[in-house]
């Protein structure tokens, strides 16, 4: 793997590892939002309003899970006409609320999933062996099968099911059925035609035509690459530096000094621990993006410039170039992280 690449792909993992915490619970911000998205979702509801409900209910889920949100949804996608989805988020509310020592919850959904079992529509996709040539993927309205989904009778919303079968090598495979309520259905996968062989491309030289361009500098292709993870590093570093201040900022305004403590509220903390989330970030995003820019700008000025004739090209073919040893680290520093850069300049 290139250095470039090998540096995209750390601070890929570094960042998302770092940012894991602030993203695995619901901001203030989000709470807000799903609560609002909720009520317009249980007006709609009650308006007959059920496709546009549907949506604001599963956006409110979304942003912040809550198992009343679930079955109000649940609910929603049965009056849409969405039974198995339904079924489906019955059987969850169902276990959560038993779990939870919610009586009047599983009750609800236990009724619904037993008033909802007799009208799923299920679907069969039967694929013989005959038929699994080696990497077959099934897919189902466009999302995977997998193969322990094969040769079982599936509840499927009612409508239009596309069923495809792919694989590498071999024609793919589509058929369409339709489902309705109440009915089972099946498909059957045939086993795939072989796919042509690709032709082999045939050189042909006529007259007057143009020696082909001589091959971009390999050194200076990876500079340019290097300067742009380095930029995207030192943007995403900017942006969490800001939110860090911000996140500061707002957990000050919630955690008063009181007798020369500081009294914090659970909002405080929660946008403090954010805050200090989103500066690991900053620091190393930066570090990374310093270090990118440094070594990309480095190989792209010391990328020797394409021949500019024949014989200038059969010199430089012949004089064998010199190593450019360079050394890319990061690691920790401090409260942050620091990275370095050696080699023979």
């Amino acid at each position: 793997m290139s250095t470039a690449r090998r540096i995209a792909a750390g601070l890929a993992v570094i960042i998302a590892i770092a940012g894991s915490d602030a993203i695995a619970q619901p901001s203030p911000e989000d709470k807000a939002v799903a609560e609002s998205l909720f009520r317009d979702g249980r007006r709609l509801m009650d308006e007959g309003k059920f496709k546009d409900a549907c949506r604001k209910l599963e956006e409110s889920q979304r942003l912040d899970p809550a198992d009343g949100t679930l079955l109000n949804l649940a609910v929603c996608h049965e009056k849409e006409g969405r039974v198995a989805t339904a079924w489906g988020e019955f059987m969850t509310a169902m276990t959560t609320a038993r779990r939870d020592g919610r009586t009047d919850r599983e009750s609800l959904a236990r009724e619904r999933i037993q008033a909802i079992e007799p009208l799923l529509p299920r679907l069969s996709i039967e694929v013989p062996q005959a038929a699994r040539v080696p990497g077959l993927r099934v897919l189902r309205n466009g999302t995977l099968l997998q193969q322990g989904g094969w040769d079982t009778a599936i509840p499927i919303d009612p409508g239009e099911v596309v069923v495809e079968a792919q694989a590498d090598g071999y024609k793919p495979w589509k058929t369409t059925v339709q489902i309705a309520l109440s009915k089972s259905e099946r498909v059957a996968v045939p086993k795939l035609e072989l796919a042509p062989a690709a032709p082999k491309p045939t050189a042909s030289v006529g007259l007057g035509t143009s020696p082909p361009p001589p091959p971009s500098s390999g050194k200076k292709v990876t500079g340019l690459i290097l300067g742009g993870v380095g930029l995207v590093a030192v943007g995403v570093g900017g942006y969490f530096g800001i939110r860090a201040s911000s996140k500061r900022s707002d957990s000050d305004d919630l955690c008063p000094v009181v007798n020369g403590k500081e009294q914090c509220t659970a909002a405080g903390v929660d946008l403090n621990d954010q805050a200090k989330t989103s500066a690991r970030i900053a620091d190393v995003s930066m570090g990374l993006g310093a270090v990118a820019l440094i070594a990309g700008a480095y190989l792209y000025f010391t990328s020797p410039s394409a021949p500019a004739s024949e014989s200038a090209s059969k010199t430089a073919k012949a004089r064998p170039s010199r190593g450019l040893p360079v050394n890319v680290s990061v690691g920790p520093w401090g409260n942050g992280a620091g990275a370095s850069i050696q080699g023979v300049w």
